[in-house]
């Protein structure tokens, strides 16, 4: 059970407080002690006593060769003022006024719950009018999360350009050592840390796929198209399917991000029941997957494409999944007969996929090698595409041969 967070929120706006408010958002202190970082950042699912937000906040300036640390402290919940809010207001007044806005400044926050919808809204706003900021938001608990509200709060800051991340070990020993007075040690995790990060990951994930959204991370981790080379690491990358629907009657274009989950449906099949139950006919679907389709999904695929010949289907992979066995191969040319366009994601692929299910309003920074390896597998796709070919011609022809001695 979660505790409610401190503060009445009712009609708050991020300049609407008096004087007299205003004067009380201002960083507790720069550090915080060992005691407090451990008993409020401690990423457990049913965090109890908890009521405050603390939230440690870095503001850097994007230089060419590395960013340049302006300011670094803590907040946290003051006069029934959400730490979020207080943050705004004593940016607003004591920074903002002397930044260039010629320059990109980049704004950091490690925060012990995510923000309430409200301050989500607050935030969201904050950054419409200040186009030269960028802000990452890494949570060690997920705040009020079966609340609609919160739901899309969270994923309209990822649409306006903020970065929501959950704190996994990297984050928890970066935060330890910039922001807690450690007295020299060494950040040691408490047991299940990582447990309980998957967890709140795995939440987070799960929100903004409802609202077609993948998270930065989650993106850059698992479309990373570099070949497995060893067979345990083909369960450590997901079976993502990010789909856009666009209809020829004008209407905006429908879009979604789908997960195969162990045990049940591959993402591919929960994509084919989605779109039998909108009954689209004339439509192009776009759809970029982690891996290739298996055998059984790929048939189902050409199945439903040949079942409606009016819709256009292209399939773009970032890594072929098991290519080197026919079962798998002969799946993917049956894609090719139905008339599906299946094809490798290459640089324009991976860059439309990051701005419409990623974050529209910041760039897509290609990883080394992303062209190189993208060229290799699309030749490994067309060799498999002309080996079965000319296997499926070698077995048309042999059936043609007259038996000797027949009629």
């Amino acid at each position: 059970m979660q505790p409610q967070r401190l503060g009445p929120r009712a009609g708050m706006g991020p300049f609407c407080l008096g004087c007299s408010h205003r004067k009380c958002c201002s960083p507790i202190r720069n550090l915080i002690s060992q005691e407090t970082f451990k008993f409020h950042f401690k990423n457990l699912r049913y965090a109890k006593d908890r009521k405050d937000t603390f939230l440690c906040y870095e503001v850097t300036r994007k230089d060419c060769d590395s960013p340049v640390s302006l300011h670094h402290g803590v907040f946290k919940n003051k006069d029934n003022i959400h730490a979020e809010i207080c943050f705004l207001y004593w940016f607003h007044d004591k920074v903002l006024k002397v930044l260039s806005p010629r320059e990109e400044f980049k704004i950091t926050w490690y925060m012990s719950w995510s923000p309430c919808f409200e301050c989500a809204e607050q935030v969201v706003r904050f950054l419409a009018t200040h186009h030269n900021l960028s802000l990452d938001i890494f949570i060690s608990r997920l705040y009020n999360i079966l609340d609609p509200k919160t739901q899309q709060n969270l994923c309209r800051l990822v649409q306006e350009g903020a970065q929501v991340a959950a704190m996994d070990l990297y984050e928890f020993k970066k935060c330890w050592k910039k922001f807690v007075d450690n007295g020299g040690r060494r950040f040691r995790p408490w047991k299940r840390l990582l447990t309980n990060f998957r967890y709140q990951d795995s939440k987070l994930q799960e929100i903004l796929r409802r609202m077609g959204l993948l998270s930065e991370e989650e993106f850059y981790s698992q479309f990373y198209n570099q070949r497995v080379k060893h067979l345990c690491y083909y369960h450590r990358m997901k079976p993502y399917l990010c789909y856009q629907l666009e209809q020829f009657n004008g209407q905006a274009p429908l879009k979604g991000c789908l997960l195969s989950e162990k045990g049940k449906q591959h993402a591919e099949i929960l994509f084919l029941d989605k779109i039998r139950s909108m009954e689209l006919s004339q439509v192009t679907i776009t759809c970029y997957l982690t891996w290739s389709p298996c055998p059984n999904c790929a048939w189902q695929l050409a199945a439903f494409k040949r079942d409606r010949p009016d819709l256009i289907l292209h399939i773009y992979t970032s890594r072929l999944y098991f290519h080197w066995k026919r079962p798998f191969q002969k799946g993917l040319c049956s894609l090719w007969q139905s008339g599906i366009l299946v094809d490798v994601m290459d640089l324009p692929q991976f860059t439309d996929c990051w701005t419409n299910f990623v974050n529209p309003k910041r760039p897509f920074w290609p990883w080394k090698g992303l062209e190189i390896i993208s060229r290799r597998t699309q030749r490994r796709l067309g060799r498999i595409k002309e080996e079965r070919g000319a296997c499926q011609k070698l077995e048309l022809s042999s059936l043609a041969v007259p038996i000797p001695g027949g009629d």
